[in-house]
């Protein structure tokens, strides 16, 4: 089952971007998370989902950011494949920088999501 798992604090994002992908019929499941910690709760008790996920994260978020959940979620996984898409509106040279030292990210992508971005990534990551 391919899925796309929606990690950003902004519901009308969260909305949008569910919208994009469920039209393009290019997954079978698309879920989203508000807060980072609920993701992370979700990949706990679904451990197995993870390696057909392809995650878009997004960095600046309250309690719990983006480097943070990749902190804890590196831990929780262990050495299973990763597929995470940071997807954010930061404009910041240390968080493309940080992104590219980080294992288990595949792409740095600046919002908003496009269809054509959603088709190179899913035809490159979720075969």
């Amino acid at each position: 089952m391919k899925r796309i798992v929606l990690i950003d604090d902004d519901a009308t994002t969260n909305y949008l971007n569910k919208m994009i992908i469920e039209r393009s019929e290019l997954v079978d499941e698309v879920v989203t998370f508000d807060s980072a910690q609920e993701a992370l709760n979700y990949f706990n008790e679904n451990v197995t989902s993870i390696e057909d996920s392809l995650v878009f994260l997004d960095i600046n978020m309250p309690i719990m950011n983006g480097w943070q959940f990749l902190d804890q979620y590196e831990v929780m996984v262990g050495n299973m494949e990763n597929k995470i898409v940071i997807l954010t509106s930061s404009i910041n040279p240390a968080d493309k920088q940080m992104a590219e030292k980080k294992s288990g990210i595949i792409e740095y992508k600046s919002k908003p999501l496009s269809i054509e971005m959603l088709n190179d990534l899913v035809r490159a990551y979720l075969n």
